[in-house]
């Protein structure tokens, strides 16, 4: 356990609900350095939430950038989980700021709402959606006068990086022009939001949104037809 971690979220956190209790269990596991390991299904059971409930509020948290996953980020080996860092320098610049309430302009992290459809890299608390329309009439800042991030639509003209690249070679993800099409596609038609477009992309990929891994069944060989010819009533042969 860290103290000065568990500190760090009390302190510069500027949400509630699910979310704050999951930062603070991930702080309860971590060290010095925010990092941490749980399961998803200790995460659930240590915030009292559904396995799904932990997995999109997990989501919500990197999203925003208040963690990042730091190693097997597709669960590993049987037996390991991923592994996590809290970030640290998004909390001490929260410190002493004023908390901005709702995630997005048309609803708070505990209205009532849905995540989008069950695919994807998803962006809502326990109940509520961070995809909602978000309406910013000026950037708000930290406590040190910086500008915070704040999450912006998908644009028409982005295009795969050379981060997203390095990324699905080492993870042997490949058409990556359909993936992206498919994730311009369900982020311009739903009016998705993200803090780091490349990390939604990724997660995209990864959940498979363009549906290019489905796995493929043999042909069924169809019913035989009922040849009454073959049929032996034990009179020795056919009729």
């Amino acid at each position: 356990m860290a103290v000065r971690v568990i500190s760090l979220v009390w302190e510069g956190y500027p949400e509630g609900g699910s979310e704050l209790l999951t930062l603070l269990a991930l702080a309860n596991w971590s060290d010095d350095e925010g990092r941490c390991w749980p399961s998803i299904a200790s995460i659930a059971k240590k915030t009292r939430l559904s396995r799904s409930q932990a997995q999109r509020t997990m989501h919500a948290l990197i999203d925003r950038g208040y963690v990042a996953v730091t190693g097997n980020e597709t669960g590993g080996a049987p037996g390991t989980t991923r592994q996590y860092r809290i970030n640290l320098s998004s909390l001490t610049g929260r410190v002493g700021a004023t908390p901005t309430g709702s995630v997005g302009a048309t609803g708070s992290t505990g209205a009532t709402g849905s995540a989008h459809a069950q695919d994807g890299p998803h962006g809502c608390g326990e109940t509520g959606s961070t995809h909602a329309t978000q309406t910013v009439s000026e950037p708000s800042t930290t406590a040190k006068g910086k500008p915070r991030a704040i999450k912006t639509p998908i644009s028409a003209d982005y295009q795969l990086s050379e981060r997203v690249r390095a990324w699905a070679v080492r993870k042997g993800f490949d058409r990556l022009d359909e993936h992206l099409e498919s994730f311009k596609a369900k982020c311009a038609a739903n009016g998705y939001i993200y803090l780091d477009h490349d990390s939604a992309f990724m997660e995209a990929i990864r959940e498979d949104w363009a549906k290019l891994r489905k796995p493929s069944h043999g042909a069924r060989r169809p019913p035989q037809a009922d040849n009454l010819a073959d049929r032996n009533y034990g009179q020795g042969g056919r009729l």
